[in-house]
Protein backbone atom coordinates (compact mmCIF):
# COMPACT_ATOMS: atom_id res chain seq x y z
CA UNK A 1 0.00 0.00 0.00
CA UNK A 2 1.07 3.61 -0.68
CA UNK A 3 2.87 5.34 1.89
CA UNK A 4 0.24 8.30 1.54
CA UNK A 5 -2.15 6.10 3.10
CA UNK A 6 -0.31 6.12 6.39
CA UNK A 7 0.42 9.86 8.03
CA UNK A 8 2.20 9.06 10.92
CA UNK A 9 4.50 6.88 9.07
CA UNK A 10 5.27 10.14 6.83
CA UNK A 11 5.39 12.31 10.35
CA UNK A 12 7.96 10.07 11.31
CA UNK A 13 10.24 9.92 8.49
CA UNK A 14 10.29 13.31 8.30
CA UNK A 15 11.07 13.91 11.68
CA UNK A 16 13.76 11.26 11.46
CA UNK A 17 15.22 13.38 8.07
CA UNK A 18 14.89 16.21 9.40
CA UNK A 19 16.69 14.80 13.27
CA UNK A 20 19.54 13.00 10.42
CA UNK A 21 20.34 17.16 9.19
CA UNK A 22 20.68 18.07 12.55
CA UNK A 23 23.19 15.38 13.54
CA UNK A 24 25.00 16.82 10.18
CA UNK A 25 24.59 20.19 10.75
CA UNK A 26 26.61 18.98 14.45
CA UNK A 27 29.35 17.29 12.35
CA UNK A 28 30.30 20.33 10.38
CA UNK A 29 30.14 22.68 13.17
CA UNK A 30 32.78 20.59 14.88
CA UNK A 31 35.09 20.18 11.83
CA UNK A 32 34.58 24.31 11.28
CA UNK A 33 34.72 25.31 14.85
CA UNK A 34 36.52 28.71 14.82
CA UNK A 35 37.65 28.04 11.21
CA UNK A 36 35.68 31.09 9.78
CA UNK A 37 35.86 32.85 12.77
CA UNK A 38 32.50 35.12 13.54
CA UNK A 39 30.32 32.74 10.27
CA UNK A 40 31.35 29.41 11.76
CA UNK A 41 28.54 28.86 13.08
CA UNK A 42 26.37 30.62 10.01
CA UNK A 43 27.96 28.25 7.76
CA UNK A 44 26.25 25.03 9.27
CA UNK A 45 23.21 26.66 9.93
CA UNK A 46 22.76 27.73 6.14
CA UNK A 47 23.35 24.38 5.41
CA UNK A 48 20.45 23.14 7.84
CA UNK A 49 18.29 25.93 6.54
CA UNK A 50 18.67 24.74 2.77
CA UNK A 51 18.68 20.73 4.21
CA UNK A 52 14.98 21.49 5.76
CA UNK A 53 13.65 23.32 2.66
CA UNK A 54 14.48 20.50 0.65
CA UNK A 55 12.93 18.09 2.39
CA UNK A 56 9.46 20.18 2.77
CA UNK A 57 10.32 20.86 -1.32
CA UNK A 58 10.42 16.77 -1.46
CA UNK A 59 7.69 15.57 0.69
CA UNK A 60 5.41 18.15 -0.64
CA UNK A 61 5.81 17.08 -4.30
CA UNK A 62 5.37 13.72 -3.50
CA UNK A 63 1.72 14.92 -2.50
CA UNK A 64 1.52 16.81 -5.58
CA UNK A 65 2.01 19.80 -4.32
CA UNK A 66 4.30 22.79 -3.70
CA UNK A 67 6.45 25.29 -1.31
CA UNK A 68 3.61 27.72 -2.34
CA UNK A 69 1.75 25.78 0.28
CA UNK A 70 4.21 27.36 3.04
CA UNK A 71 4.36 30.92 1.49
CA UNK A 72 6.97 31.09 -0.71
CA UNK A 73 5.78 32.76 -3.57
CA UNK A 74 5.21 36.49 -4.67
CA UNK A 75 8.74 37.79 -3.69
CA UNK A 76 7.75 40.85 -2.92
CA UNK A 77 4.48 39.91 -0.84
CA UNK A 78 6.15 37.59 1.47
CA UNK A 79 9.38 39.89 2.08
CA UNK A 80 6.57 42.53 2.92
CA UNK A 81 5.19 39.81 5.71
CA UNK A 82 8.93 38.87 6.67
CA UNK A 83 9.45 42.84 7.71
CA UNK A 84 5.74 42.69 9.63
CA UNK A 85 6.61 39.60 11.27
CA UNK A 86 9.84 41.42 12.40
CA UNK A 87 8.20 44.13 13.38
CA UNK A 88 5.69 42.08 15.71
CA UNK A 89 8.47 39.99 16.99
CA UNK A 90 10.19 43.10 18.00
CA UNK A 91 7.42 44.57 19.57
CA UNK A 92 6.60 41.02 21.58
CA UNK A 93 9.99 41.11 23.14
CA UNK A 94 9.64 44.78 23.94
CA UNK A 95 6.81 43.53 26.12
CA UNK A 96 8.95 41.05 28.01
CA UNK A 97 11.31 43.70 28.35
CA UNK A 98 8.75 46.00 30.30
CA UNK A 99 7.89 43.03 32.36
CA UNK A 100 11.67 42.92 33.47
CA UNK A 101 11.69 46.89 34.00
CA UNK A 102 8.87 47.15 36.34
CA UNK A 103 8.63 43.77 38.29
CA UNK A 104 12.26 42.82 38.59
CA UNK A 105 13.17 46.87 38.84
CA UNK A 106 15.77 46.18 36.06
CA UNK A 107 17.69 48.51 34.06
CA UNK A 108 19.93 48.31 30.84
CA UNK A 109 23.46 49.89 30.77
CA UNK A 110 26.02 49.63 27.18
CA UNK A 111 27.33 46.17 26.94
CA UNK A 112 31.48 46.32 25.72
CA UNK A 113 31.08 47.64 21.71
CA UNK A 114 30.03 45.11 19.48
CA UNK A 115 32.05 43.79 16.52
CA UNK A 116 30.55 44.02 13.84
CA UNK A 117 31.99 41.07 11.62
CA UNK A 118 31.03 38.94 15.09
CA UNK A 119 27.40 40.43 15.04
CA UNK A 120 26.92 40.08 11.60
CA UNK A 121 27.66 36.47 12.10
CA UNK A 122 25.42 36.47 14.89
CA UNK A 123 22.21 38.07 13.01
CA UNK A 124 23.01 35.45 10.31
CA UNK A 125 22.93 32.67 12.57
CA UNK A 126 19.43 33.66 14.03
CA UNK A 127 18.31 33.88 10.60
CA UNK A 128 19.33 30.81 9.18
CA UNK A 129 18.78 28.52 12.20
CA UNK A 130 15.31 29.94 12.66
CA UNK A 131 14.54 29.12 9.27
CA UNK A 132 15.23 25.51 9.44
CA UNK A 133 13.73 25.46 12.80
CA UNK A 134 10.55 26.68 11.10
CA UNK A 135 10.86 24.47 8.08
CA UNK A 136 10.83 21.54 10.40
CA UNK A 137 7.87 22.17 12.74
CA UNK A 138 5.90 25.26 10.77
CA UNK A 139 5.96 23.23 7.69
CA UNK A 140 5.42 20.68 5.91
CA UNK A 141 4.93 18.74 8.97
CA UNK A 142 2.17 20.84 10.42
CA UNK A 143 0.23 20.64 7.35
CA UNK A 144 0.68 16.85 7.35
CA UNK A 145 -0.73 16.87 10.92
CA UNK A 146 -3.38 19.51 10.28
CA UNK A 147 -5.03 18.10 7.58
CA UNK A 148 -4.48 13.94 8.51
CA UNK A 149 -5.63 14.70 12.34
CA UNK A 150 -6.56 18.24 13.09
CA UNK A 151 -5.10 21.86 13.40
CA UNK A 152 -4.84 21.31 17.95
CA UNK A 153 -2.91 17.76 16.62
CA UNK A 154 -0.74 19.82 15.12
CA UNK A 155 -0.30 22.84 17.48
CA UNK A 156 0.66 20.18 20.01
CA UNK A 157 2.93 18.05 18.81
CA UNK A 158 4.75 20.89 17.27
CA UNK A 159 5.48 22.76 19.87
CA UNK A 160 6.06 19.96 22.23
CA UNK A 161 9.19 19.11 20.00
CA UNK A 162 10.24 22.41 19.56
CA UNK A 163 10.01 22.97 23.16
CA UNK A 164 12.01 19.31 24.24
CA UNK A 165 14.51 20.30 21.57
CA UNK A 166 15.55 23.53 23.49
CA UNK A 167 15.82 21.83 27.31
CA UNK A 168 17.66 19.09 25.06
CA UNK A 169 19.68 21.77 24.39
CA UNK A 170 20.01 23.27 28.02
CA UNK A 171 17.29 25.47 28.48
CA UNK A 172 16.17 25.40 32.34
CA UNK A 173 12.47 23.92 32.37
CA UNK A 174 10.79 26.56 33.92
CA UNK A 175 12.28 28.73 31.29
CA UNK A 176 11.43 26.44 28.75
CA UNK A 177 7.58 26.47 29.51
CA UNK A 178 7.04 29.89 30.62
CA UNK A 179 9.47 31.14 27.30
CA UNK A 180 9.72 28.38 24.43
CA UNK A 181 6.25 26.62 24.54
CA UNK A 182 4.49 29.72 25.09
CA UNK A 183 6.25 31.40 21.71
CA UNK A 184 5.99 28.15 19.74
CA UNK A 185 2.09 28.66 20.50
CA UNK A 186 2.26 32.28 19.02
CA UNK A 187 4.77 30.95 16.33
CA UNK A 188 1.92 28.38 15.80
CA UNK A 189 -0.88 30.41 15.65
CA UNK A 190 0.37 33.09 13.23
CA UNK A 191 1.13 30.18 10.72
CA UNK A 192 -2.05 29.10 11.17
CA UNK A 193 -3.57 32.63 10.51
CA UNK A 194 -1.41 33.37 7.55
CA UNK A 195 0.13 29.70 6.58
CA UNK A 196 3.26 31.64 5.99
CA UNK A 197 6.85 30.48 6.60
CA UNK A 198 8.19 33.59 6.06
CA UNK A 199 5.87 35.29 7.89
CA UNK A 200 6.93 33.28 11.08
CA UNK A 201 10.63 33.35 10.18
CA UNK A 202 10.46 37.33 10.56
CA UNK A 203 8.28 37.24 13.93
CA UNK A 204 10.88 34.30 15.03
CA UNK A 205 14.22 35.77 14.13
CA UNK A 206 13.07 39.32 15.61
CA UNK A 207 12.10 37.62 19.15
CA UNK A 208 15.61 36.20 19.06
CA UNK A 209 17.48 39.13 17.59
CA UNK A 210 16.18 41.40 19.65
CA UNK A 211 16.74 39.26 23.16
CA UNK A 212 20.18 39.06 22.40
CA UNK A 213 20.65 42.63 21.48
CA UNK A 214 18.83 43.05 24.45
CA UNK A 215 20.84 41.02 26.89
CA UNK A 216 17.98 38.57 27.45
CA UNK A 217 20.24 35.79 25.60
CA UNK A 218 24.03 37.12 25.59
CA UNK A 219 25.60 36.62 21.87
CA UNK A 220 28.14 38.81 19.64
CA UNK A 221 25.10 41.04 19.26
CA UNK A 222 24.51 42.51 22.51
CA UNK A 223 24.60 45.60 23.18
CA UNK A 224 22.90 46.54 26.15
CA UNK A 225 23.22 44.44 29.61
CA UNK A 226 20.41 44.47 32.08
CA UNK A 227 20.79 44.46 35.92
CA UNK A 228 18.27 43.00 38.18
CA UNK A 229 18.55 45.78 41.01
CA UNK A 230 21.95 45.50 41.43
CA UNK A 231 21.96 42.00 41.10
CA UNK A 232 22.99 41.80 37.37
CA UNK A 233 23.64 38.28 36.13
CA UNK A 234 21.24 36.26 38.08
CA UNK A 235 18.05 34.93 36.15
CA UNK A 236 14.69 36.32 36.17
CA UNK A 237 12.02 35.62 38.82
CA UNK A 238 9.17 33.01 38.27
CA UNK A 239 6.91 36.19 38.20
CA UNK A 240 8.77 37.71 35.27
CA UNK A 241 8.70 33.80 33.42
CA UNK A 242 5.13 33.44 34.39
CA UNK A 243 4.47 36.99 32.95
CA UNK A 244 6.07 36.84 29.85
CA UNK A 245 4.12 33.27 29.29
CA UNK A 246 0.74 34.89 29.44
CA UNK A 247 1.80 37.30 27.12
CA UNK A 248 2.80 34.83 25.15
CA UNK A 249 -0.29 32.97 25.54
CA UNK A 250 -2.69 35.86 25.52
CA UNK A 251 -1.18 37.12 21.98
CA UNK A 252 -1.59 33.67 20.78
CA UNK A 253 -4.82 33.06 22.05
CA UNK A 254 -6.34 36.13 20.09
CA UNK A 255 -4.64 34.99 16.94
CA UNK A 256 -5.87 31.57 16.83
CA UNK A 257 -9.52 33.76 17.75
CA UNK A 258 -8.80 36.13 14.07
CA UNK A 259 -7.76 32.79 12.41
CA UNK A 260 -11.08 31.04 13.42
CA UNK A 261 -13.11 33.84 12.85
CA UNK A 262 -11.59 34.93 9.62
CA UNK A 263 -12.25 31.00 8.42
CA UNK A 264 -16.12 31.16 9.74
CA UNK A 265 -16.31 34.22 7.20
CA UNK A 266 -15.15 32.12 4.21
CA UNK A 267 -16.94 29.27 4.85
Amino acid sequence: MKMKQYPLAKATLFVTLSAVTVVGYLFVLSVLRGKLGAFSNTVPAMLVATATLVLNWRFLKSEGRSLVDLGFDRPVFRIGQTAAGFLAGSLLVGSWALVLRFVASASWHAAPPVVPRAALGAVLFVIFNNAGEELVYRGYLFLLLARAYSRIAAVGVTCILFTLLHVQAGVPLAAAIAGVLTSSLVFAALFVRWQSVPLVLGFHAATNILQELLGLRTSALTAFVPALDGNAGKSPSYTVLALTGLINVGLALAIFVSARTRARKTQ
